[in-house]
């Protein structure tokens, strides 16, 4: 169980709320990403501020889930069988870090396990209510539905939480998720307490496979499950003619449409890439994948309008990932840093705390999906929520029935 922690008050004020987001990425790297986060303000004028938050272990999970990403067939009962055990991983994730910082949550968010994307069809899996049982509290899920519903992508929604979180009064700002597939925000200068009224200019999209290429060559090439650092990486040379064959692939993958460029963990677009350096050493093959991956995205954001001199921020497991970095920081001149050196998010809990931030929204009725972004306007509430029987009891510890119910596992592979 690996945590991060900020310090900063870790209990609600009378205008605050400590809520807990939940993510599980593309990449499927083993764990849920869990992050406390207090909340000042309401709607338009909120705040939010990392209190903690940890990476808890999915064990055994991870096999069904992959299979399920990968579109492999799975009986009825072995979907519900995942789909309430993941559930189960979720309460005892967010009890172990609830416990571990002695905050009680007013609301959980949870994102699920994005299985399938193809809108208007997608499925975000996950039994929520192990965690409102668990938890006696306010929840959030299924957070894409009812853009989908309306005629949208549902993907991405994360541009409205990062303006909330790093707009800044001072210049454009570039946010770059580098997850399984590399996602970017770009956000414009906004004026102060009126960031809701810059919204409409934020802009949302994929860019490229990230993780999927790296932990694949780091697999097929090293034996490991990932390139430690960009260990390798930094280590090899860029093969040319290697690398003009996976940009032309990278680039003929970004014309398709969102739709079918959003990566779920197949692997397709990454067995093409890593096939065009079958003949090199192995840490030249990982060092000329990070510089396909890397051209891409500058070159995509270049194209989308963010300048090299305006500042870009990394977040997600491959901003830890040295090699990809500092090609990345190259290839600029603006300032390249970290969610964690700017604004005290760490890179591994911007999404989570994303996720806080939109389930907060949603919460005081406001829509977290920008049309601009998504493709359509959402035409209700964003999310479901389960609301408990007795709202007094979400300020009450979790009780001796739920921590035996959350000690006994039920999920068996």
């Amino acid at each position: 169980m690996h945590h991060a922690t900020m310090t900063a008050l870790a209990h609600a004020t009378t205008d605050s709320r400590i809520v807990v987001g939940t993510m599980t990425g593309t990449s499927l790297d083993g764990d849920i990403d869990v992050a406390a986060v207090r909340i000042d303000g309401h709607g338009h004028e909120l705040s939010a501020c990392f209190i903690e938050g940890i990476s808890h272990p999915l064990g055994a999970l991870i096999q069904d889930l992959r299979r399920a990403a990968q579109q492999e067939p799975m009986t009825a009962m072995e979907f519900a069988q995942l789909a309430h055990a993941f559930g189960q991983a979720h309460a005892h994730a967010i009890h172990a870090l609830c416990t571990g910082c002695g905050i009680t949550p007013d609301l959980v968010v949870l994102h699920g396990q994005t299985v399938f994307h193809a809108p208007p069809l997608s499925w975000q899996l996950l039994n929520p209510w192990p965690v409102a049982t668990a938890m006696q509290c306010r929840v959030r899920f299924d957070l894409r539905a009812a853009n989908l519903a309306s005629g949208g992508e549902g993907a991405p929604i994360t541009p409205l939480a990062d303006l909330f979180l790093f707009g800044s009064s001072e210049a454009p700002i570039g946010v770059l998720n580098l997850g399984g597939f590399a996602n970017a925000t770009l956000l414009p200068r906004i004026d102060p307490g009126r960031a809701m009224e810059s919204s409409q200019h934020v802009r949302g999209f994929d860019v490229c496979a990230c993780n999927h290429l790296l932990d694949r060559v780091a697999r097929e090439r090293l034996g490991k499950a990932f390139d430690e650092d960009g260990n390798a990486a930094r280590a090899g040379v860029c093969d040319g003619a290697a690398l003009d064959e996976i940009l032309h692939a990278m680039r003929a993958h970004a014309k398709e449409s969102l739709a079918t460029r959003r990566s779920l963990g197949t692997g397709d677009e990454s067995a093409r890439a890593i096939d065009a350096t079958r003949q090199l050493s192995s840490n030249d093959a990982c060092r000329t994948i990070v510089e396909a991956i890397a051209r891409t995205i500058v070159s995509t954001l270049r194209d989308a309008g963010l300048r090299d001199e305006d500042t870009l921020l990394l977040a997600g497991g491959s901003a830890r990932h040295h090699a990809l970095v500092q090609s990345i920081a190259r290839a600029r001149t603006g300032k390249t840093h970290t969610t964690m050196e700017s604004h005290g998010v760490p890179v591994g809990m911007r999404e989570p705390v994303g996720i806080a931030v939109l389930g907060t929204l949603a919460e005081d009725g406001l829509s977290y999906c920008l049309e601009q972004v998504v493709g359509a306007k959402s035409r209700m509430l964003d999310g479901a929520s389960i609301t408990p029987m007795q709202p007094s009891l979400h300020r009450s510890s979790v009780g001796n029935t739920e921590q035996k119910a959350l000690s006994k596992p039920i999920y068996a592979p």
